[in-house]
C-alpha cells in the first residue's frame, strides 16, 4: 500500500479527527503500543522519518493501521460509530501485504 502525498494528508487528518472525538491524548496511545508520544505522532503524521527509530516501511504501515484500530475501538467503547476512512478502508487483513 503506497498513499500519495495527498493520501496521507488526508489519512492524518482523519486520524487526528478521530483521535479528537475519542479524547484519547497521544500519551495513551503511546502508553498502550509501549512507544513515545514522538512515535505516535510520526504515526498520526503518517511519516517514519518522524520516528525516533526509523522503522521497515511495512512494520510502520502496521503501525498505522493498529493506531487507527486502536482509536476507532475507544470510539466505540463510547458508542461512537468511527466515520469510514478515506484510504484506510476495511480491515489490514483485508490486504495481503498487511498479513
Amino acid at each position: 500500500m503506497s498513499l500519495s502525498v495527498e493520501e496521507r494528508k488526508v489519512t492524518s487528518t482523519e486520524l487526528y479527527a478521530h483521535l479528537n472525538d475519542a479524547t484519547l491524548s497521544i500519551a495513551t496511545i503511546a502508553e498502550h503500543f509501549n512507544l513515545t508520544s514522538q512515535d505516535i505522532t510520526a504515526i498520526l503524521n503518517i511519516d517514519n522519518s518522524q520516528m525516533s527509530t526509523i522503522l521497515p516501511t511495512n512494520e510502520f504501515i502496521h503501525l498505522v493501521w493498529d493506531v487507527r484500530d486502536f482509536i476507532n475501538d475507544e470510539l466505540r467503547t463510547h458508542g461512537i460509530t468511527p466515520k469510514e476512512y478515506s484510504y484506510l478502508k476495511g480491515m489490514k487483513t483485508d490486504y495481503w501485504f498487511l498479513r
